[in-house]
């Protein structure tokens, strides 16, 4: 990150922006990144596929006797060896999500006063306004639902997908496919009200405190032109900097947002797809129970992914709605 990015001067914050801005800087931030979590993906993945080459080969010795009992214990000893090598990791993703949930909720609420000042400043009374109400809602929810229920919801879907993989246990499947979906369904319906809400209320009370602030302009330039000329002119430029001020800002806000979000993307993306590849060993080394588990929580990783940027999309329409909306002084 540029050390100029808290600078004193307007200029120095600019020209950080800009280059935090630059695709070379970006591509950097996300070779940095996944060169951090490179190193942990394939000692997992070397570790998981060592876990499926044994149970292979015990299960050829297994195939050897009839005993129903052995077959059943060796497929829980088997699947529990599986399940203690990623639990470990695994938390760590889990964990990673809700770091990053709290990062968020602490962005979204020294975000809020910031964001009601800059659209004062460009005279969008009502947009400041809609615009607090509406990350407030967004606050809470993000804090006291998709927050607290994650790490349980994880814990849950793991331990169906545990009880679905044995050899001889209940069929989960379905109920963790439907678990999953609801879930992620529910978080998007949420999602998606306070999107339509917020873009909306800050849209109309942009346009509504312009055409207010237009016809103060109208009025006192007819009824005082000479003064009311310059008054003018002075809010035009007053106008100038506001806007400056705001979509550098706004700029700002997003490319943090963007920079905060790559750890745990990238880390779920990695795992994810250590997770994928360890489900096609097991499937070509015929390992049928622990395919099972870990195809479940590949796709529990990728459902971690939508909410991770599901629950992004709200701050970041916010921040991008303050870099484009117009002053309504200007």
């Amino acid at each position: 990150m540029p050390s100029t990015l808290f600078g004193e001067s307007a200029s120095e914050v600019g020209d950080a922006v800009n280059r935090m801005s630059d695709l070379n800087f970006l591509l950097r931030a996300i070779f940095r990144v996944t060169e951090q979590y490179l190193s942990s993906a394939v000692g997992l993945l070397a570790s998981t596929v060592g876990l499926l080459l044994l149970s292979a080969a015990f299960g050829a010795l297994r195939s050897m006797s009839s005993h129903e009992g052995l077959t059943k214990a060796f497929s829980l000893a088997s699947s529990l060896a599986i399940l203690s090598a990623i639990a470990v990791r695994g938390y760590l993703c889990v964990e990673s999500v809700t770091d990053y949930l709290s990062a968020l909720t602490n962005l979204t609420s020294a975000s809020i006063p910031l964001l009601t000042v800059l659209y004062a400043m460009g005279g969008n009374v009502t947009a400041a306004a809609a615009s607090a109400g509406g990350l407030t809602v967004y606050l809470t929810v993000l804090e006291n639902l998709v927050g607290r229920t994650v790490l349980p919801f994880c814990g849950i879907c793991l331990a169906f997908a545990w009880m679905g993989a044995r050899e001889g246990g209940p069929r989960t499947g379905t109920l963790l496919a439907t678990l999953k979906k609801n879930y992620a369904t529910c978080l998007s319906f949420l999602m998606m009200l306070l999107l339509t809400m917020l873009t909306a209320q800050s849209t109309l009370g942009a346009k509504a405190d312009t055409l207010a602030m237009r016809s103060v302009k109208f009025a006192a330039g007819n009824l005082i032109p000479v003064v009311g000329g310059s008054v003018g002119e002075l809010i035009r430029t007053v106008s100038a900097g506001v806007g400056y001020l705001r979509g550098g800002l706004g700029i700002c806000g997003v490319l943090l947002l963007i920079l905060t979000l790559l750890p745990p993307l990238i880390r779920l993306f990695l795992y994810r797809l250590v997770w994928q590849i360890s489900a096609s060993a097991a499937d070509l080394l015929g390992c049928d129970s622990e395919r099972r588990l870990l195809d479940e929580i590949a796709s529990l990783n990728g459902y971690l992914i939508a909410a991770v940027c599901i629950c992004s999309s709200v701050l970041l329409i916010a921040l991008t709605l303050l870099a484009h909306c117009a002053s309504a002084i200007g």
